[in-house]
């Protein structure tokens, strides 16, 4: 069943594409009663998904999730005008002097960022309402001054140290294992539950039977973890599960304003607490469509997302004014294939979905279907190079997206393709279609075999 979070028109599994910080603004004071968020770090990278079979065939394709690289510009210039002159109070006089400190660096414009988002999430929680933010070293010490003047360091409850094994490793320094997640409340009456933990070694010794403030007991993910979606920077399951368990009841309200591929909203679902989630991405909408249909396909069309294209016109403006954000969205959203976002050797393939087509020497063996998308004009050549790209990337089946109806040349040349039988059905897929995005609010659905869930 639905529920319709407090004073909006928000059901209950809304997920939105598109800036926190503008998202945030339009909810009433007082609705969240716990946010739980791993936000970039400002680790001065970009991440990029390796997308694998489902046979786990080594990736030939990266997509580019996010970008954690920040620098100086007018974004932070008018978050750091807007908390001096418009917030003030203690985190005014701490975005002074951290700017007097760092001057118009790149990590000041990452704190600018986080700032003006932090100043909401606090607006936004409920006064018995908590917070834990998902941090490592590279500005972890810099966020607690920001939390501090944000909710008061008397709101300051733990500093929590989440242990794990894999990466790190350095010959020039000790190996970096862990993470630090900064718990605070809003108030001095938050609701607080403290889970038990199962012992380990690092607890020998301890009387302690329930939430130490370091944990060591839940790895990070490893390549093989069924959750794993290969979303950069994922964090385990259980690790939001005790989060949650510890400071929210069944059903409140869980926000993660940075939900990446979901792992947070998935916790509060096990949970049965009410969730939203917002990322700036259609990567991001995509894989948390996906791992909802995948750890509950019972609830697979239960999820609102908002920000994506509602209707022909605002798909064919989509296509007009960003055409990198149309191509993600047909991909990751209509076709549900897996993007190509960046291209790697791939001959201007877009994406990619494989299926199975029966055993081949007592092996699973997969088809493959690929997707190309025009957001503007396109002829007759453009077919003919899809038919190029194709047969370079090894493909049974081609889908070409588009936004005008083709042309009956266009048609002809795809129909030169014949048809593809599936080995294990009595069924025939053109090679080539031809997909209007009109046909997709038509309610007409291409032609795709059936397959295994699509796996970054």
């Amino acid at each position: 069943m639905q529920y319709l979070f407090e004073n909006t028109q928000l059901p209950n599994r809304t997920l939105i594409r598109g800036d926190n910080l503008a998202e945030m603004r339009k909810l009433p004071d007082n609705i969240v009663a716990l946010i739980a968020t791993d936000p970039p770090f400002n680790s001065k990278r970009d991440y990029f998904v390796p997308y694998r079979d489902e046979h786990g065939k080594a990736p030939d394709t990266l997509v580019k999730a996010f970008t954690d690289t920040w620098k100086w510009g007018a974004a932070a210039e008018a978050a750091c005008d807007e908390l001096l002159c418009e917030v003030g109070g203690a985190i005014g006089e701490t975005i002074e002097g951290l700017q007097k400190f760092l001057k118009q660096t790149p990590m000041m414009a990452y704190l600018a960022m986080m700032a003006i988002r932090l100043v909401e999430m606090h607006r936004i929680l409920k006064p018995t309402g908590s917070m834990y933010l998902h941090c490592d070293a590279a500005a972890s010490h810099y966020l607690k001054i920001l939390m501090d003047a944000i909710f008061g360091r008397a709101n300051f409850v733990n500093e929590i140290i989440w242990g794990y094994g894999l990466g790190g490793s350095s010959k020039r320094a000790f190996s970096k294992k862990h993470d630090v997640i900064l718990f605070y409340s809003k108030r001095h009456d938050y609701y607080f539950e403290k889970p038990t933990m199962p012992a380990t070694s690092a607890m020998l010794g301890s009387k302690e039977k329930g939430m130490l403030d370091y944990w060591t007991d839940i790895p990070s993910l490893n390549n093989m973890a069924k959750e794993r979606f290969g979303y950069p920077t994922q964090k385990p399951i259980a690790l939001y599960q005790r989060i949650i368990e510890a400071s929210s009841k069944e059903g409140d309200l869980v926000l993660d304003p940075f939900c990446g591929c979901g792992t947070t909203l998935l916790a509060a679902e096990k949970l049965n607490r009410r969730w939203l989630g917002i990322d700036l991405t259609y990567l991001a909408t995509g894989a948390v469509t996906l791992q909802v249909e995948k750890f509950f396909p019972q609830l697979k069309d239960s999820v609102t997302v908002i920000g994506t294209p509602e209707n022909v016109e605002t798909t064919l403006q989509l296509a007009r004014e960003a055409h990198g954000a149309f191509e993600a969205w047909c991909i990751t959203h209509v076709l549900k294939f897996t993007s190509n976002a960046k291209k790697v050797a791939d001959g201007g393939i877009d994406g990619t979905y494989r299926f199975p087509i029966g055993k081949v020497k007592g092996h699973s063996a997969y088809g493959k279907m690929v997707a190309q998308v025009k957001g503007g004009s396109y002829g007759l050549g453009h077919i003919r190079e899809f038919r190029t790209a194709m047969a370079n990337a090894s493909a049974d089946l081609g889908i070409f997206v588009v936004t005008k109806p083709p042309s009956d040349d266009m048609l002809t040349e795809a129909r030169r393709a014949k048809t593809w039988k599936h080995p294990l059905w009595e069924m025939e897929y053109p090679r080539v279609q031809i997909y209007a995005i009109q046909d997709y609010f038509a309610g007409i659905e291409p032609k795709v075999p059936v397959g295994e869930r699509r796996v970054l």
